[in-house]
């Protein structure tokens, strides 16, 4: 039989400071886009597919759960032309597919283990943090933020995968600070791997996720 594969289209954002938006409306203030974006702003963060190359190159186009494994690892990096920047790392996604997702800190090195977009990398600690809105044993949403992600759907107007799921960091990241640590690329990065698992329950079917990365001050 041939394998269909899910598919799971990213959408990434990076922004410094998210002005008096409550940081809950992530979701709902990008839910429409289609293609990949990025913000600039003073300061401006921005999220990169591993060493800081173009988001589009970020490899989430289709993942094929008959895989051995189990999981798929991809890199990203949030970088900016200032040094020191502190920011939290957030995370929203639907959950049509079941997949788990995790986030590792990364460095590059020759040695690395992960090969990406030409670039090894080691994977380091994962990254603490919580999920906001998270039902007890489940992996669906609360309606607790409903209102920010679907301003005028009521709650019986949505499929519960659409509710997103939405993470934060539990501290803050702050970019490399001195002049030294700027990479080949000529900005200051950190380095992330993200994670993505499932189990025997999630089968090759035609499904979509919607991801949203972001990193801001709020």
């Amino acid at each position: 039989m041939k394998h269909k594969n899910r598919a799971v289209f990213a959408a990434v954002l990076a922004a410094l400071a998210l002005l008096a938006v409550p940081v809950l409306a992530w979701l709902y203030m990008q839910r429409s886009m289609e293609t990949i974006t990025k913000i600039n702003m003073p300061n401006a963060l921005l999220i990169g597919a591993g060493d800081a190359k173009p988001i589009q190159q970020l490899e989430l186009g289709n993942i094929d759960v008959s895989e051995t494994n189990k999981s798929k690892d991809v890199v990203f990096c949030v970088y900016s032309e200032k040094p020191g920047i502190s920011y939290y790392l957030q995370l929203a996604h639907t959950t049509n597919i079941g997949f788990n997702y995790e986030i590792y800190k990364a460095k590059l090195s020759q040695a690395g283990k992960l090969s990406y977009l030409g670039q090894k990398y080691n994977e380091g600690d994962r990254l603490e943090g919580d999920y906001l809105n998270k039902k007890s044993d489940t992996n669906y949403a609360t309606d607790k933020y409903h209102t920010f992600t679907y301003p005028n759907s009521s709650v019986e107007h949505v499929q519960k995968s659409a509710e997103p799921l939405y993470w934060k960091s539990a501290n803050k990241e702050i970019l490399p600070a001195d002049p030294k640590d700027k990479n080949s690329t000529g900005y200051y990065v950190n380095y992330y791997i993200l994670h993505i698992s499932w189990d025997d329950t999630v089968k090759n079917n035609k499904e979509t996720d919607m991801i949203y990365i972001m990193g801001g001050q709020g």
